[in-house]
């Protein structure tokens, strides 16, 4: 199973990297960058940038930091990048990364560019480059709740309060150095039937008749209980454990910010602090938590804002392939 995963994702990956893959160059006054971006993407989607940098000065270390945003009319997103190579003296040739998630609400807005802020030991310097940002539309749907689930999750509670506390605290941590993943993620089931899209909004209608918004923050797929779940990345198992609301949960860190969550499982087949590879067993399916039947509610989340996990199944680091 876990080859025919990998094999898939290698095929989308060559598909993916081609198809979208732009760079720009930028003359500094003490280096040259290189920026490799995805021209294109969409609201609940992201703009990757991998950032090449040539110093000038051959042989001597220097320090650099690097920011970019995504603007219209307004900032609509900002994130730091982070080095590929955190644990190496920066030297000559340097690589760095970054995302820039948007809200899947997010509207798009013209003449949107990308802006990257840049700072070589102590000078500061900045260039831009426009992208598109195009409109993309979420589906709409209405779910019935028995009076179980309804009291599931319209009952005030201190632990499930506690526990959305440790869940944003999680989701919100960035650790510069968590660099694990740097290819195509692959989907974490076989399961292909699809119950429900990722962006939806929702109404939840309670059993005594009351309706409360909600939102579809990942994709789930109706598989039996009791199948076999794995890791779409290589990453740090930074959650394992039963919430009210999600059932048994996993939580994987990929690259600084970025994270897969896996919800409603019947069995654990990891632990908090555990190194997975790609491909690899994480836990079984189930229905546990608020959940209408088995089912997996796969999610990801960058800086915290939740992105459609399909737009993850193809290079978006731009990581030079290996074919052979």
């Amino acid at each position: 199973m876990k080859s025919k995963h990998i094999f898939l994702s290698l095929i989308l990956s060559l598909m993916c990297v081609f198809s979208f893959a732009k760079e720009f160059s930028y003359e500094g006054k003490n280096c040259h960058l290189n920026v490799i971006y995805n021209e294109t993407s969409y609201p609940g989607e992201a703009f990757w940038l991998r950032l090449i940098v040539s110093s000038n000065k051959k042989n001597k270390t220097y320090s650099f930091k690097a920011n970019a945003q995504l603007k219209g009319e307004k900032v609509l997103s900002s994130s730091d990048f982070y080095s590929l190579n955190p644990d190496k003296k920066t030297k000559n040739v340097s690589e760095f990364l970054t995302g820039l998630p948007t809200w899947s609400t997010v509207k798009p807005e013209e003449n949107t560019v990308i802006t990257i802020k840049f700072k070589y030991n102590d000078e500061e310097e900045s260039f831009e480059f426009p992208v598109n940002y195009n409109e993309k539309e979420y589906l709409e749907e209405t779910i019935k709740l028995n009076s179980s689930l309804t009291d599931l999750v319209s009952k005030p509670s201190p632990e499930k309060k506690e526990q959305s506390r440790i869940l944003n605290e999680t989701l919100q941590t960035i650790d510069e150095k968590g660099v694990y993943e740097l290819t195509g993620f692959i989907k974490p089931t076989t399961g292909t039937r699809i119950t429900s899209e990722f962006g939806q909004t929702r109404t939840l209608v309670y059993n005594n008749g009351k309706k409360s918004p909600s939102y579809h923050a990942g994709i789930d797929y109706g598989i039996p209980e009791g199948s076999e779940i794995i890791a779409c990345g290589a990453g740090k198992v930074v959650m394992a454990r039963w919430r009210i609301v999600t059932g048994y949960s996993v939580i994987i860190e990929h690259l600084p910010g970025l994270y897969s969550i896996y919800y409603h499982l019947s069995e654990l087949k990891c632990k908090e602090g555990d190194i997975v590879k790609k491909g690899q067993l994480v836990a079984l399916s189930g229905k546990t938590g608020f959940a209408t039947g088995p089912h997996l509610h796969w999610e990801i989340r960058l800086n915290s804002i939740c992105l459609d996990p399909d737009s993850f199944l193809c290079n978006f680091t731009f990581q030079p392939l290996q074919t052979k």
